[in-house]
């Protein structure tokens, strides 16, 4: 791994405890996503491979959707994966392995590939989706969804109208997501959701609460004071967008 993948891991690995209090729009975009499973006829003993399966949001819901399905749950930061262990280890036909979902190293093929709001931080998105697809079984579907460009649009127009630089990651387009898709059928969605934390301070608390606090490479930090000015821009009870990407692969039978 890089160092900055080093860095991300390390920080989703301190945020294993307390991540579950803080994710709101993980646990709001894994219903989305199981929802999108509704109509794809996937078997009813499927087998599934979740990337970046975190404290188990959606793995759970996948486990409550398809009862019968054989999951294997992976995530590139062990204690995440402890968590997600502790927390459904005794659901049966679920197994975990620590895996960097840029790379998966299962042998297996898989009826279902997804991941929930992790595929942001893939350097390379199609080499990335790419070689998720590889692992799909004839008539599989990859399914992930990930935050767009218009993620915390509030949150950079503050910075933005102080003649500041937010430091949050760079993040792709729609149109930029369906181009990383492999040749197939393939259809990419997209819609926002919003949080209201109680301030500003609350916002960037919750986002390292959850390990998602990583600055965008070559970052420097505001100074207190900026970041005073940033916080009163921004207002009392703001609202922060997320734009929610969903992308949707299929392979040919």
């Amino acid at each position: 791994m890089t160092r900055f993948d080093t860095q991300v891991a390390a920080r989703f690995d301190a945020a294993a405890g307390s991540y579950d209090a803080h994710s709101a729009a993980q646990r709001h975009t894994a219903q989305r996503l199981v929802e999108r499973l509704v109509p794809l006829g996937l078997p009813p003993r499927p087998r599934i491979l979740e990337i970046g399966c975190g404290t188990g949001h959606l793995t759970e819901r996948l486990a409550r959707h398809f009862p019968g399905a054989h999951i294997l749950a992976t995530d590139i930061a062990p204690a995440m994966l402890a968590a997600c262990q502790a927390r459904l280890g005794n659901y049966p036909h679920i197994d975990f392995a620590v895996m960097d979902g840029r790379r998966p190293a299962s042998t297996d093929f898989f009826d279902l590939v997804c991941g929930n709001l992790v595929a942001q931080w893939f350097d390379d998105l199609p080499g990335a989706c790419a070689r998720l697809a590889a692992q799909l079984a004839p008539g599989g579907t990859l399914l992930l969804s990930l935050p767009g460009g218009e993620t915390f649009r509030e949150w950079k127009a503050a910075h933005t109208d102080l003649g500041l630089v937010a430091g949050t990651q760079p993040l792709p387009t729609p149109a930029a997501c369906r181009a990383a898709l492999p040749p197939g059928d393939n259809r990419v969605d997209s819609e926002y959701w919003l949080d209201r934390p109680a301030d500003g301070l609350s916002f960037l608390r919750g986002l390292r609460a959850i390990g998602a606090d990583t600055a965008a490479a070559g970052h420097t930090p505001l100074a207190p004071a900026q970041l005073r000015r940033v916080l009163r821009k921004l207002g009392p009870q703001p609202t922060l967008t997320y734009e929610l990407i969903f992308l949707h692969h299929r392979r040919s039978v």
